[in-house]
């Protein structure tokens, strides 16, 4: 019964994210680190995240844009599990890839991380953790599992 009202619950939310044409939109956010080459001020909120029925997109702080489909993100996850995989990926991508940027996620604290594992269009793999406000980080989350079909803490 309860795995029923989950899936009521995340149908609505997608309903929402369908009907609104432009998505839901949040510029509240801190990029803490990934596979992602971005310069960014580690302690300004100048990332912006956009999601659609058919796109995931980050803005960080006008230097670089990564544009998704939903089918390429592969997981999802929150707090302190956001944390360790994202911190595992790129740890692995500066082992068998190339050094990629890696800034605050060595940084912990209390705050609602949101980790996002993908494969790019190449075919690569690649993480995001993305500090969310505690007004915004539920929003986030729905929209986010609405729109990938991805539960929390799923693995790929």
């Amino acid at each position: 019964m309860q795995s029923r009202s989950k899936r009521i619950i995340a149908l609505v939310v997608l309903a929402k994210v369908l009907l609104a044409g432009n998505g839901n939109s949040w510029n509240k956010i801190r990029y803490s680190g990934g596979t992602v080459p971005a310069k960014v001020n580690p302690y300004d909120w100048n990332t912006t995240l956009t999601v659609t029925a058919d796109r995931i997109t980050l803005s960080f702080a006008h230097s670089a844009t990564l544009r998704l489909l939903p089918t390429q993100v592969t997981a999802l996850s929150y707090d302190e599990q956001a944390y360790r995989r994202v911190a595992d990926m790129v740890a692995l991508s500066i082992v068998f890839v190339n050094p990629l940027v890696l800034f605050g996620i060595l940084h912990r604290s209390k705050s609602h991380f949101i980790g996002i594992e993908f494969t790019d269009n190449d075919g690569k793999r690649g993480a995001v953790l993305l500090e969310a406000d505690k007004n915004n980080y539920q929003a986030i989350l729905d929209a986010l599992q609405a729109v990938t079909g991805k539960r929390l803490g799923d693995r790929p």
